[in-house]
């Protein structure tokens, strides 16, 4: 069941589909980074290192395959800690959105810290001098956007989603930074089986925050009732391993059931156990 907890507190593309614009040059906490490849396969080239990294100019730091609209494959991360490597490869998914590629990748290391977020989120920034960056919102916004969430989270509760909706969609507007606020207007149009609509929200919350764990989780369902399995397992994958879902709730969620006979699912609930 697609999951509420942060209101309360990769298929080939199909026919016809205008695949996203990936090649460029992107900052990341990694360094500054060429990304390039033939429309299906990618890699990434560091063009300048960053402070928080040993890597060098010319090393590879990034190889994915697309998927619809995700780049599904691998980082290179490099590592803090006591005995840990300097850099390693690690699993990754990474949504393609306008300027920019978001998600999370997952360090096998234990007691090794990387430059990604607190929950694995990552970010590549597309280099595109000229366009300046958006302002903080006002306290007073945030704030709003928080009251609208909360009355938003309320109307859910009672099974007004139309209403819900409304309510998340004028926080989004209040406050654009907010992650819950599209990820709550995603769960209005999946409680009415409106999978296309949800799906596009859980990205936007994607956008806007690497770090939030529900949209993760929340597209690895869509994609499961969609019949996209790759695409499922590998938002799974990383909800999963990076903390935001537990094995018993992911065996227990009927939205995953087209996953249940994939070999990936069943390690995947094994290795969670």
């Amino acid at each position: 069941m697609t999951t509420l907890s942060a209101l309360a507190g990769l298929l080939v593309l199909g026919a016809g589909a205008v695949p996203p614009s990936i090649d460029g040059v992107y900052d990341s906490p990694l360094g500054r980074v060429r990304i390039s490849g033939d429309g299906t396969t990618f890699k990434g080239t560091l063009v300048a290192a960053s402070p928080a990294c040993a890597f060098r100019a010319g090393e590879e730091l990034l190889r994915g395959t697309l998927l619809d609209d995700s780049l599904a494959g691998k980082v290179r991360v490099c590592l803090a800690g006591e005995g840990c490597p300097e850099g390693e490869w690690a699993s990754a998914v990474l949504l393609a959105s306008k300027g920019r590629l978001s998600g999370a990748v997952h360090v096998a290391a234990p007691g090794c810290t990387s430059p990604a977020g607190k929950n694995g989120g990552l970010s590549f920034v597309r280099v595109a001098p000229g366009n300046p960056k958006g302002q903080a919102p006002a306290p007073a916004a945030r704030e709003r956007a928080r009251e609208l969430l909360r009355d938003g989270a309320a109307f859910l509760a009672e099974g007004n989603f139309e209403a819900a909706r409304r309510r998340f969609q004028e926080a989004a507007q209040a406050d654009p930074g907010v992650p819950e606020a599209y990820n709550g207007v995603g769960v209005t149009y999946r409680m009415r089986n409106d999978l296309g609509r949800a799906l596009s929200w859980y990205k936007k919350a994607l956008a806007v925050d690497p770090d939030f764990g529900d949209a993760y989780y929340n597209m690895a369902c869509v994609y499961s009732m969609r019949g996209e399995r790759d695409l499922a397992l590998r938002y799974l994958q990383i909800a999963a391993l990076n903390g935001y879902a537990t094995a018993e709730g992911i065996d227990a969620d009927p939205d995953l059931e087209p996953l249940r006979a994939e070999p990936a699912y069943r390690a995947l609930v094994r290795a969670k156990m």
